[in-house]
């Protein structure tokens, strides 16, 4: 979760926080009137919702370009969060306890927490093994039958693999 994240008044222009979102380095703000966080500024709604306005950045309030968020609780989990974020199509979630605002989650946060050593490590703890079948690459059946006889293709006989999570380690890199 970032807690240090940047604000900017439903009043600023919209020009004010792309200026706010170029310096903290962020693809977003927390839009706020007086202490109270009533919404969120993100370059997906300058694209989407600015840019076909065809305005002066200058000229078009933050107000009017609002994106409405969704929140969770400090407390839930990674996979939660995760879960409404790719339910939902969007980038980040808020953080309230309550009425307050803490901060918020986004795509790199959980991307740092599902990290390459975890994922691997939950994908090995998986026993079973999962078999998998080649199919024909010009007909796309399961069974070939020398599906192109005039270009004097052979028949091939169909492969099938069987992989166990545990052998993936030895071909993927640390």
């Amino acid at each position: 979760m970032s807690t240090n994240v940047p604000r900017v008044k439903s009043s600023d222009t919209i020009l004010e926080a792309a200026n706010v979102m170029n310096r903290e380095r962020t693809s977003g703000a927390a839009v706020v009137e007086g202490e109270k966080v009533v919404g969120l500024i993100t370059e997906r709604a300058l694209l989407w919702k600015f840019v076909p306005l065809n305005k002066r950045p200058d000229e078009v309030s933050v107000g009017e370009m609002l994106v409405p968020f969704f929140r969770i609780g400090p407390d839930e989990s990674t996979k939660t969060a995760a879960k409404t974020m790719v339910e939902n199509r969007i980038t980040r979630l808020r953080v309230f306890e309550d009425e307050k605002f803490l901060g918020w989650v986004t795509l790199t946060d959980l991307a740092r927490e599902f990290s390459k050593p975890r994922l691997l490590k939950a994908l090995m703890a998986r026993e079973e093994p999962e078999d998998k079948q080649v199919l024909c690459p010009n007909c796309r059946k399961d069974e070939h039958r020398g599906c192109n006889p005039e270009m004097g293709m052979p028949e091939l006989p169909l492969l099938s693999v069987t992989l166990h999570f545990s052998e993936i380690s030895r071909f993927s890199s640390t």
